[in-house]
């Protein structure tokens, strides 16, 4: 959300930087002035304001007026004015639409243009310097970093200056460009970028000056945006009640200048803080606030992470009722959001392969009459040989098919089976034994163990959504993403490994996964939408239930996981399943039913983990009477010696 607020802020800075002022423009006035000239530069300059107008209140609108105004050059050469056009419509993407891949190809474009020109010796001012070598490689940077991609956002960022240094930096834009507005939003950019990319100590110094620079300006230029940022940092550093007190500096510069984006991130800043201080009751106060401002301001991602935010709250209070409202409103905004996004996907592919599509039109539209005319001529030559052929044919294009998907499906089934361990870790003091069963080819159940040099182990056990190859998918880059992320506490590599999968981006595609940190005596738990984790205290002959869960990952970009720990003594009993077990049907179409399962647990926690296995797949099979399961069924059991 910060992210998408800074976006905003971006746009509308350099809207007045490079446009000048259009709030006064009246869209139907300059529509008939299209109609009235045949100047194609005023056609273009004028779609491009109503674009600009557009920007900051309908999204859709803007880039279809952006579009009209980038036909128009390139149908006649003009190649200044698409600087501009791509410029604007990367930050519409970014900020409005949310469509990243389709922002930074435009943000490719404007750069690509900028250089074109810079070539012809079009570039000579100071000002015109700047924007030619900063503003294009910062607009790309800063998408970059919207998609999660650190090394890249950094490289453009530093070709903005060609250095690295924060005082070199700082030296470079002092001579290319004095004025002091344009010096204090660059800082404040600087500062903003590196905190998506989570470099939150060279962050900092670009807000301290930031900030300075920007108290230098008469009080009616000043902006807010540097507080916001600089209280993001102290959010970051646990500094809470600080952080209150600068999101609250920027509300009053947010009014006066009409950033109702800032005015909201504000809100939900201060909100979150006082829910980091414990103080409910207040951190209420001010999400309700950006709840009813978000009534009239489209908000999308704040008002998801606000709504999360309620939930929390509401359940901390033993409120169920309004926990759940608000539960149900953030599903159903995720499932919005998702929905959204797939359909910017769709408009992004229709506005880049339109000129192609119109030229590919046109030659089917030529062939289709050739083919047609040729297959007159044949047809009575063909038609007889067709009759006698089409049955081998289709009996042959049909085993072919089949031969294919047969072999795909083995292929598929031949690598999940490689993804799991060839052996279970052996550690003196624990007893571990796994079991895994498809309910297709390929399933989507998937178990795994990494063992430290110290010993440690984590145990890992996860359910993609549905079962097949597409699943067979998610399950691949799980793995992938488990051996690229470090050793950390459970909760920290479900944060990473979210963030992984949400940039592979598999569509509809979730991964729900649990993970145990076994030590010496003890075991961390987190989980991402599972089952709960079952742990049988020997010396109570109790079973304790985890069902602390978080979405599945690949769900929310930001989502944070929850850990717990708990002793881990001789006879304790550690059991990770997937839902296939608990939730199998039996003839009648009753579910097995978890509780059912917690109590042979409990019964059964004397036998070593290969037995307790046995029971309990020996107990479900009874139950679905030789019924084929729909669903994966996996097990991990881990016994203290």
């Amino acid at each position: 959300m910060k992210k998408l607020l800074f976006a905003f802020i971006f746009l509308i800075l350099t809207a007045k930087l490079f446009a000048g002022n259009n709030d006064k423009i009246n869209v139907q006035d300059s529509l008939k002035k299209i109609e009235q000239t045949k100047d194609i530069l005023t056609k273009v300059n004028t779609y491009f304001n109503i674009g600009l107008y557009y920007t900051y209140y309908k999204g859709d609108s803007s880039v279809y007026y952006y579009n009209k105004a980038e036909k128009l050059c390139l149908d006649n050469n003009l190649i200044e004015p698409l600087v501009n056009i791509y410029f604007y419509l990367s930050n519409v993407m970014k900020v409005v639409i949310g469509n990243y891949p389709a922002s930074l190809h435009y943000a490719m474009e404007n750069l690509k243009y900028v250089n074109l020109m810079v070539d012809k010796g079009g570039v000579v001012s100071s000002e015109e310097k700047l924007k030619s070598r900063v503003w294009p490689n910062y607009n790309v940077a800063l998408t970059y970093a919207f998609l999660g991609n650190k090394k890249k956002a950094l490289e453009y960022f530093y070709k903005a200056t060609n250095n690295q240094s924060f005082i070199e930096f700082n030296k470079e834009i002092d001579r290319v460009n004095p004025i002091l507005g344009q010096k204090t939003m660059m800082n404040g950019i600087a500062s903003q970028l590196l905190v998506i990319v989570n470099e939150y100590d060279s962050a900092l110094q670009y807000n301290e000056r930031a900030r300075a620079l920007n108290q230098q300006l008469p009080a009616d230029k000043q902006l807010g945006y540097a507080y916001v940022i600089y209280a993001d940092i102290l959010t970051h550093q646990k500094k809470y009640a600080e952080a209150i007190k600068n999101y609250q500096i920027d509300i009053p510069f947010a009014i006066k200048d009409n950033f109702f984006k800032d005015i909201l991130e504000g809100n939900y800043g201060i909100a979150n803080n006082f829910y980091y201080l414990k103080q409910y009751d207040s951190s209420i106060v001010y999400a309700n606030k950006v709840i009813k401002m978000s009534s009239e301001i489209t908000f999308n991602e704040g008002l998801l992470k606000t709504n999360l935010l309620l939930y929390n709250l509401y359940k901390l209070k033993g409120k169920g009722d309004s926990a759940l409202k608000y539960l149900e409103a953030t599903e159903e905004l995720r499932e919005k959001i998702f929905n959204n996004t797939k359909a910017n996907d769709a408009q992004n592919m229709a506005i880049n392969e339109e000129a192609k599509q119109r030229e590919i039109a046109e030659e089917k539209t030529k062939q289709r009459k050739i083919l047609i005319i040729t297959a007159l001529g044949l047809m009575l030559l063909a038609v007889g040989i067709y009759l006698n052929g089409k049955r081998k044919q289709r009996e042959r294009l049909r085993q072919i098919e089949e031969d294919r998907k047969n072999n795909e499906l083995a292929a598929a089934r031949d690598l999940q089976q490689s993804m799991l361990p060839k052996e279970n870790p052996k550690r003196a003091d624990l007893d571990i034994a796994t079991f895994i069963r498809s309910s297709t080819e390929v399933g989507g159940d998937y178990y795994d163990f990494f063992v430290q040099p110290d010993g440690v182990i984590y145990s890992v056990c996860g359910d993609a959504t549905g079962h097949g190859v597409t699943s067979g998918m998610m399950v691949s880059v799980t793995k992938a993403g488990l051996n690229g992320i470090s050793p950390v506490k459970p909760n920290k590599i479900l944060q990473r490994l979210n963030g992984v999968v949400k940039r592979i981006d598999l569509g509809t595609l979730r991964m729900s996964l649990n993970i145990a940190e076994i030590t010496n005596d003890e075991v961390f738990l987190s989980s991402a939408a599972m089952p709960p984790i079952y742990l049988y205290k020997a010396a109570t002959k109790q079973v304790e239930e985890f069902m602390n869960n978080g979405l599945p990952l690949g769900g929310l970009r930001d989502e944070d996981f929850v850990l717990e720990n708990r002793k881990f003594e001789a006879g304790d009993v550690l059991v990770q399943l997937s839902d296939g077990l608990p939730e199998a049907p039996n003839l009648a179409g009753e579910m097995y039913d978890y509780e059912r399962l917690s109590s042979l647990i409990q019964n059964s926690c004397h036998l070593s983990a290969q037995e307790i296995i046995d029971v309990l797949i020996k107990s479900v099979d009874e139950w679905i009477q030789g019924k084929r399961n729909p669903d994966d069924i996996t097990l991990v059991v881990t016994k203290k010696k």
